[in-house]
């Protein structure tokens, strides 16, 4: 047996001479044929008795017969797909029902080829003698009659030998193995298509969540790609990085044709180790912390050290975001540098090249997934009308699996090229420059948030109630708080609402006496555990078993703390809803706004 996925179509030792012999013939090399023992469903059959005889290169189940499927129920953890087929009789697996049906009517005992192959042994399971064998068949049937699929030239014999045992007139009628692969063919075909239809729309889902993280990216590096200068750029670099990992110190040194220069402002410790880094990263003298090399090409562009982490004990997965990020970050310390010497050589009159350019690495691999999405999606739709009208044919199934094929592959190396620093800048993607701050309306920055969740956020399944007053106005980044309602609104809706229909999230803003900006945010959603409660906060962490990076709530308490220099906590139990309070202090002096209302 191929050690390929296999789909196994289990069926009993009365009809398993039939089903193999019709798979052969359909020329199925990834479907097999196996037998459990025939008795008639006394006793049924059970799960602990097919486990038993599944291969380990089995991907599915399909189980046939009548009475011996009783008792079967649903299948226990652990097995393969399975789909249970009952026939309404078992000789309906190798002859039409009409005849089938006329035959029984008419007192007929139906028998195959492989009963006959071993009567005696079936006749000793009913508890009878050969001799006795007459009398019992005599009771409920006038003939014999043999459905004859030509496979055993010696069925004839046998028959004849069985005729002379019970003493009943017996008959062949020769019905060929045509039912029994039309019938096998569409159960088997059907199988596929359903396979091929789940996969197509796990696959159109996950590619989905892909490419809308692939837009946050590219906004963040077209961002990243406008700024003026290197120093405008590095400390760009500096904020994401103070986002992504909340460091206590964060030091960066200019290096210009591979050439180190002076880093005033680094410790001496610091600078030595840096200076002395050999390869792309390190660890800091300290090891709370890791080294990075910055380069573009063979160009050696610049050190970064990031120290005394919030969370050192995931230093390593830190390195690991930190190095996927590292390309990009070169790329646009570069073009800064290119930038400079164009515009000093007088060859360069705007920015639009630069922006062009980083665009333009995203945007071609970004095209490229979207129409192979796309043209899955109508690929799909498309196979599926021929199916619901019965018009499919097995070589377009073929082609339909090939193409998807392609298709996937197609989409897995363009998602490639962007890299995997995607996962690390998940609801990322801000509006404005990260390093100015200005005077807005935060309602319009909430309002803006939800605009963006589109569909994620339908109000026929969850109501948003929102408590602030328009024209409260307050200090800050945009981006930043938009970041934090997204992430908030965001886990109550994967998390608090996974597995209820409908739901209520309430947001209230209002300044406190203290000219402290103070958030309430709620749900009515399932809760929170006390052990995930306590962990909340941590990187990494997350209950989605879909495989979620658990950054969202860290992010948030980043934001909050170590941006604003705030406070946030999270109070919840199991069935009783979230809440998070959230409080940043703000500039004296300030214009309150007006009152806290709807």
């Amino acid at each position: 047996m191929s050690n390929a996925s296999t789909l196994c179509i289990f069926v009993c030792h009365n009809f398993i001479a039939e089903v193999r012999a019709a798979i052969e013939a359909e020329g199925w090399p990834d479907v097999v044929a196996l037998g459990f023992p025939a008795r008639c469903g006394r006793p049924p059959l059970s799960w602990a008795e097919l486990r038993a005889l599944i291969p380990a290169n089995c991907s599915g189940l399909l189980v046939l017969g009548r009475a011996c499927l009783g008792k079967l129920g649903e299948p226990p953890a652990g097995f393969p797909p399975v789909r249970v087929v009952p026939q309404t009789q078992c000789f309906h697996l190798v002859a039409e029902p009409r005849i089938v049906d006329e035959a029984i009517g008419a007192g007929a005992y139906l028998l195959t080829g492989s009963w006959l192959a071993e009567w005696p042994k079936h006749v000793q399971a009913l508890g009878f003698a050969p001799q006795q064998a007459g009398a019992f068949f005599a009771d409920f049937a006038k003939s014999l009659l043999l459905l004859d699929t030509g496979l055993d030239p010696q069925a004839a014999g046998r028959l004849a030998e069985f005729q002379a045992t019970v003493g009943l007139p017996a008959r062949s009628l020769a019905v060929g193995l045509d039912h029994t692969r039309l019938l096998l063919c569409r159960l088997v075909l059907t199988w596929r298509l359903e396979q091929a239809q789940q996969g197509a729309r796990e696959q159109a889902r996950q590619h989905g969540a892909e490419l809308a993280d692939y837009v946050a990216a590219m906004d963040l590096l077209t961002r990243l790609a406008k700024t003026q200068s290197e120093a405008d750029t590095i400390g760009t670099i500096g904020e994401l990085f103070q986002m992504l990992f909340a460091p206590g110190a964060l030091y960066y040194l200019r290096l210009e044709n591979n050439v180190r220069l002076p880093g005033s402002d680094i410790p001496p410790a610091m600078l030595e180790a840096m200076r002395a880094l050999a390869g792309d990263h390190g660890w800091t003298p300290d090891g709370q912390g890791f080294l990075l090399r910055i380069s573009h090409g063979a160009e050696v562009l610049g050190l970064i050290a990031v120290d005394r982490l919030a969370f050192p004990a995931y230093r390593q997965r830190y390195l690991n975001m930190a190095l996927a990020v590292t390309g990009i970050c070169g790329m646009a310390v570069a073009n800064a540098r290119n930038r400079r010497r164009l515009l000093e050589a007088e060859k360069m009159a705007s920015l639009g090249i630069l922006v062009a350019g980083v665009a333009h690495e995203i945007n071609t691999p970004l095209g490229v997934s979207l129409m192979a999405s796309s043209a899955l999606k109508d690929q799909s739709r498309a196979l599926s009308e021929h199916f619901a009208a019965r018009t499919m044919t097995q070589s377009e199934l073929t082609r339909y699996l090939d193409s998807a094929a392609a298709e996937t592959v197609l989409i897995q190396q363009n998602l490639e090229r962007i890299g995997s620093l995607v996962a690390t800048f998940r609801q990322v993607a801000v509006e404005g420059k990260p390093l100015q701050t200005h005077r807005f309306r935060l309602r319009a920055t909430l309002e803006g948030v939800v605009r963006s969740l589109g569909e994620r956020l339908d109000p026929r399944r969850v109501q948003l109630q929102i408590d602030c007053d328009p024209t409260l106005e307050i200090d800050g980044v945009p981006a930043d708080w938009a970041s934090i309602f997204i992430n908030l609104i965001t886990n109550s809706l994967q998390h608090g609402f996974r597995q209820r229909e409908q739901g209520v999230i309430g947001i209230r803003i209002a300044r406190d006496a203290r000219n402290r900006l103070c958030i309430d945010f709620r749900d009515d959603g399932s809760g929170i555990e006390a052990e995930a409660l306590a962990r909340i906060f941590d990187p990494f962490f997350t209950t989605d078993q879909q495989g979620g990076m658990g950054l969202g709530m860290h992010l948030v308490y980043n934001l909050v703390t170590h941006r604003m220099g705030g406070l946030i906590r999270c109070n919840s139990a199991a069935g009783e809803g979230a809440h998070f309070h959230i409080e940043v202090p703000q500039p004296a002096g300030g214009e309150a706004g007006g009152p806290a209302g709807r």
